[in-house]
């Protein structure tokens, strides 16, 4: 499976260009931003240190696409974490090159829960971004790193 080359914005806007879906598999980045909890301060980056990210159900996902649909491609992926940030954590996240509505979609919604609701469990997500909100994001992303690192000419 390739590895972390794109945000799942940037993999959405500049390759996929439609609505796309991906798995998240740390828990307190699913906690917080699928379920809406309310979180401390401290605790507002939590989900960058990689013990809530469960590898057991990385795995089990990976073992299951093989099975059931081998000819999905999978790739690795940096979660959105912020337009304002220039680094990013592993959360194991997974893009999925399936269409919304499709049996591999289905199949996953079936499994994982729907991907417009919140996550029947928080330690493995399925989860979507329009491609029009994706452009918006990666665009945003991409004037913030120019701003910061761009010629000074």
């Amino acid at each position: 499976m390739p590895q972390l080359l794109y945000t799942i914005e940037e993999y959405i806007a500049k390759h996929r260009k439609k609505d796309s879906i991906w798995m998240v598999f740390n828990t307190r980045y699913n906690e917080i931003h699928a379920l809406h909890q309310k979180i401390s301060d401290e605790e507002a980056f939590s989900f960058y240190n990689r013990q809530f990210t469960d590898e057991i159900a990385r795995e089990n996902f990976l073992e299951y696409m093989k099975t059931n649909f081998p000819q999905t491609a999978l790739l690795e992926v940096f979660d959105l974490v912020g337009i304002e940030w220039l680094q990013w954590p592993y959360l194991g996240s997974i893009a999925i090159d399936t269409d919304i509505g499709s049996e591999v979609y289905n199949a996953l919604c079936e499994k994982y829960g729907d991907a417009y609701k919140d996550p029947i469990s928080t330690n493995q997500a399925l989860w979507v971004m329009e491609y029009k909100d994706a452009k918006v994001i990666h665009e945003k992303r991409c004037k913030a790193i120019d701003e910061e690192f761009g010629d000074d000419e």
